[in-house]
């Protein structure tokens, strides 16, 4: 999709490193580039580094609201998160950048054979804690219909699953749950296998959601929940992923 330009994305990048001393850490000296990180689709990203401490830069992508992304209700759950461990530390953020402290670690391999165990041991538990907080009572229930239609009203050319995927939206959001945090975008690439346990990655698609909705993501069975209502969350997901991919074309100018 049409990332921020290569030049726009490194005017950020420097004056968010001339700006190292308002940093939520004490560094000890101004921080330089390590290289650019690939992968990321949406947004921009730098490793760079200070004395032994190194941290990512991410540039954010000026297209953030058309995504629907609220970085201010980002920022809100990660500060909430950052006792935990669960999440990257936070070393300085504005409305164009967010700086974390580089977590190191290797990506969570879905394909390895004791995967059941180790989500079953770390990741469920993990996430299961998240849930745990409590939503403060300003902060809203997310809404995946209004998050569908968002998209829906922003696509040249409504897709022939719009429908479909508006009905399991307005169900969904109809039936009775308790919002939770719930992360949205919960793909091996956002989850770092650390010594200390995993830590959990890019949280711009995070709200007080559906408590099921991660677990579906990681093919975990939530057993509370019945066979019908993950059914609909399964093709929700699903609609919204079709969704996104369809809109980011459309930004890239794929045809």
């Amino acid at each position: 999709m049409n990332n921020p330009s290569l030049n726009g994305g490194e005017n950020l990048l420097h004056q968010t490193l001339s700006e190292w001393r308002r940093w939520e850490v004490c560094l000890p000296g101004k921080p330089s580039l390590v290289k650019p990180l690939s992968g990321g689709i949406t947004n921009l990203s730098y490793l760079v580094e200070s004395g032994s401490r190194r941290a990512v830069v991410r540039v954010n992508t000026p297209h953030s609201k058309v995504l629907g992304i609220d970085r201010q209700r980002e920022e809100t759950l990660l500060r909430l998160l950052q006792p935990t461990g669960y999440v990257p530390k936070l070393l300085y953020v504005t409305g164009e950048v967010l700086v974390t402290e580089f977590v190191d670690g290797r990506v969570w391999d879905a394909g390895t054979v004791d995967n059941d165990h180790r989500l079953n041991r770390q990741l469920v538990p993990l996430l299961e804690k998240i849930q745990a907080f409590p939503k403060p009572a300003t902060a809203s229930r997310f809404s995946y219909l209004n998050h569908c239609r968002h998209y829906l009203a922003q696509l040249a050319v409504r897709p022939a699953v719009a429908d479909a995927i508006e009905e399991h939206a307005a169900a969904i959001d109809a039936s009775s749950w308790q919002p939770v945090i719930c992360h949205h975008d919960l793909i091996p690439e956002n989850i770092i296998d650390t010594g200390r346990g995993p830590v959990i990655l890019d949280w711009e698609y995070a709200a007080w959601g559906h408590p099921a909705m991660d677990l579906i993501r990681l093919g975990v069975v939530a057993s509370h929940h019945s066979a019908e209502d993950r059914l609909k969350l399964r093709d929700l997901q699903r609609g919204m992923d079709a969704l996104w991919l369809a809109l980011t074309d459309q930004l890239a100018g794929v045809v």
